[in-house]
């Protein structure tokens, strides 16, 4: 579609610099003279709105901008370490008890409560136990 109205504009701005060449042209040379320069012109007119035209850019992504930035969003996502998100997560709602409080066994429960309770991920609970049991 941004290729169509580029070709329109620039159809109009070329219509009038061509009316512009044609009325000086006919005042320089004879009319035989400008009527086969404008079928050469006409030719590489055609030729290069065939090109145009015909060019595809089906299956890239240089015209929708939000797929490349959420190429480049993947590209340098930094994911949260464990300790990261039991700070913050935990003392969202309460202050974070220290990993020492309890043993693994106690963390796997608190752990499959809070889940629920907070609605945090697998992942992000799976990081946060990992990290308290180590630390523990």
């Amino acid at each position: 579609m941004k290729i169509i109205k580029q070709i329109i504009v620039l159809g109009f701005f070329s219509a009038g610099i061509i009316y512009e060449l044609l009325s000086k042209l006919f005042k320089i040379m004879s009319v035989k003279t400008v009527q086969k320069k404008l079928s050469i012109g006409i030719v590489f007119l055609t030729i290069g709105a065939t090109t145009i035209a015909c060019t595809s850019t089906k299956g890239t992504n240089a015209d929708d901008p939000t797929i490349a930035i959420a190429e480049i969003v993947e590209e340098f996502k930094i994911e949260k370490s464990g300790a990261q998100m039991w700070g913050e997560t935990c003392n969202r709602c309460h202050l974070a008890p220290s990993p020492a409080d309890y043993n693994d066994t106690d963390w796997e429960t608190i752990s499959l409560h809070m889940r629920v309770r907070a609605n945090i991920t697998e992942n992000q609970i799976t990081k946060i136990e990992e990290f308290l049991k180590s630390a523990n």
